[in-house]
């Protein structure tokens, strides 16, 4: 059976540091998802760089990955990022956004992204699911997920709907049309990473924040679970995935 096109629309790439010890971005997740499918064949888009996909039909789906930067920051490659994403929600092809990717799909569809109020989310995160789609099997009440981000989906865009949050992120987890989603966690992220991710930022995060973040990377995550999810939605061979 021939492998399935993931599309990877890659929004930044690893602090060198950390590529060092972890590896950029693409060799992170094709790693993570590794797990749920061997039949991945990864086609890589910079987005950073302007590359982008010439046609919505060059991929079975796409994922879009997490940034430093802000959906809102008006940068070229963001305001092209936006018309790709709108061109495939309207080809109805499957369309996955973590972090930065989840608040791409958020803006470009009409709803609000900004920085929000409630202040970082890093560590490992509890969200209680609050609808259940059918390819979010098997069902859970809540779900544990590495986190890293300041900025959040506040309003969302017409038609979308609410499946995970907390009272700190409220629309953790959307749907955004029949063939988008998108979640605000980092499944592909190990507690190792997140624990570099903190340390590095530690000058920028409150003590009480940096210090509780530190204390979560030894909790159980659902990051498999959700992985499964994620290749369940994207359609992929279900003999492929473990």
């Amino acid at each position: 059976m021939p492998a399935y096109r993931l599309g990877f629309l890659l929004c930044d790439h690893a602090l060198e540091h950390l590529r060092e010890q972890f590896g950029d971005y693409p060799a992170i997740f094709a790693a993570a998802f590794a797990s749920v499918s061997p039949a991945i064949e990864w086609v890589v888009y910079d987005a950073t760089a302007g590359q982008l996909p010439a046609s919505v039909r060059e991929c079975d789906g796409f994922l879009i990955s997490g940034s430093r930067h802000g959906a809102y920051d008006g940068l070229p490659w963001i305001t092209a990022l936006e018309t790709c994403i709108r061109q495939l929600v309207d080809a109805d092809r499957p369309v996955v956004g973590l972090c930065f990717g989840h608040q791409m799909l958020g803006q470009a569809l009409g709803g609000e992204v900004r920085q929000a109020a409630k202040g970082w989310g890093i560590g490992l995160r509890e969200y209680d699911i609050c609808a259940a789609a059918p390819w979010m099997s098997p069902q859970m009440d809540s779900l544990v997920l590495p986190v890293c981000h300041q900025d959040q989906v506040l309003s969302l865009p017409a038609g979308a709907r609410t499946l995970a949050g907390s009272a700190h992120c409220q629309n953790f987890m959307v749907q955004f049309g029949p063939r988008a989603v998108g979640i605000q966690g980092h499944p592909e992220f190990s507690p190792a990473f997140v624990g570099a991710l903190i340390e590095w930022r530690q000058d920028r995060l409150p003590a009480a924040v940096r210090a509780t973040a530190q204390a979560s990377l030894t909790r159980e995550h659902d990051s498999e679970i959700v992985k499964r999810w994620i290749a369940t939605f994207l359609e992929l061979p279900q003999e492929a995935c473990v």
